[in-house]
């Protein structure tokens, strides 16, 4: 295909994933392979402040989930069981335009990635191992710290689930349906031709586009001063 053709198809594509979505989807993704691997590494300065990111991210995409582009709005990408069940049931039909933005399983997925890193960024506040490190709000309730940081890593394994679902879903995508998933959330528009993809336009104002950078940088300066809470002695 020449540049020309590939930039009519560009500009023609359907908009999906507005840029503040974007940036958390990989600020996420930055952050939560940050946690495991300072985690595992012992750096427990860095981590806290990834986890502090994650927290802030999490809040933010609850937000957004009200307040975002079309694709990015909780009532119009989650379903109830039912229809989830009638999805999973329901055989695929090549011929049949896919529908923009997250499928009914795939929501299910986004649900249970926020809860659970949401779970994890707060049981980490709370969480001590006794010796070296405490989470900047364990002095508020030290004895439930050992808890919390036992919980804490316990959800750990439900996490490194929810990831590795997440590639195979991607690379079901890819190989299988040869849908670029990864490409879309990049550009922010969808990777089929035209004819192949249906759905809503997800692109935002300008003004909105502001409001979320705004709001995912606000949201992390204040869980970056969380620490500052922690007692000096």
């Amino acid at each position: 295909m020449s540049r020309p053709a590939q930039a009519n198809q560009a500009e023609e594509s359907l908009s999906v994933w507005d840029l503040p979505l974007r940036l958390f989807h990989w600020g996420l993704a930055a952050a939560v392979i940050t946690n495991v691997v300072t985690a595992n590494i012992g750096r427990m300065d860095i981590h806290e402040r990834s986890g502090l990111t994650v927290l802030a991210l999490v809040i933010f995409r609850v937000m957004w989930g009200f307040l975002g582009g079309h694709h990015a709005r909780f009532v119009n990408f989650v379903r109830a069981p039912l229809a989830v069940l009638s999805w999973l049931r329901s055989p695929a039909d090549a011929s049949v335009p896919r529908k923009a933005g997250h499928s009914p399983l795939a929501a299910l997925s986004v649900l249970a990635l926020l809860a659970v890193t949401g779970f994890m960024a707060m049981t980490g506040m709370f969480a001590s191992d006794g010796i070296l490190f405490d989470g900047p709000l364990a002095h508020l309730a030290p004895a439930q710290s050992e808890a919390a940081t036992k919980i804490h890593h316990r959800a750990k394994l439900a996490l490194i689930l929810l990831v590795v679902m997440h590639l195979v879903a991607i690379l079901v995508y890819k190989f299988g349906k040869k849908v670029n998933l990864t490409r879309a959330m990049v550009t922010g528009r969808a990777s089929e031709a035209p004819g192949r993809i249906s759905g809503a336009n997800g692109r935002i104002s300008r003004e909105r586009l502001i409001l979320g950078i705004v709001l995912i940088a606000s949201l992390q300066l204040a869980a970056h001063m969380i620490p500052l809470l922690r007692p000096a002695w």
